[in-house]
């Protein structure tokens, strides 16, 4: 994956799952940037084009939709929780397919990681117990 493709998938991991969350486990720190590495590396060349695609298409769509004409790079993370906020509920069907795409990516990431399986375990444990 190209650098500035692993900073954006950094960014879109720590504003989907922010180091405060429910899990106290960041996107960046469960490995999303490696697993979506792995991910586009088993992707037949047809698909990481679009895979790829979706990439650009979230780093640049602040531009166009706001909420600051920047990359999503260079948003605020609240700026970046708000851009999938927006995507999430816009009216422009593509907008939201883009964000349903890139969360079913972050989310199967995020759930991959050893150390949020076992965070999820003990408080299922825990509620189980109590």
């Amino acid at each position: 994956m190209r650098k500035n493709e692993q900073t954006m998938i950094a960014a879109c991991a720590d504003a989907m799952f922010p180091p405060a969350g429910p899990i106290p486990v960041s996107g960046t720190q469960a490995g999303l940037v490696a697993y979506v590495d792995t991910y586009l590396k088993g992707l037949p060349w047809a698909q990481r084009v679009l895979v790829r695609l979706l990439f650009l298409f979230i780093q640049l769509s602040p531009w166009l939709f706001g909420p600051r004409r920047s990359r999503f790079t260079r948003l605020s993370p609240a700026d970046r929780i708000r851009v999938f906020g927006d995507m999430a509920v816009s009216t422009i069907y593509f907008r939201r397919v883009a964000f349903l795409s890139m969360r079913a990516i972050m989310t199967m990431g995020y759930f991959a990681c050893p150390l949020v399986d076992a965070l999820i375990m003990r408080k299922q444990h825990d509620m189980v117990s109590s």
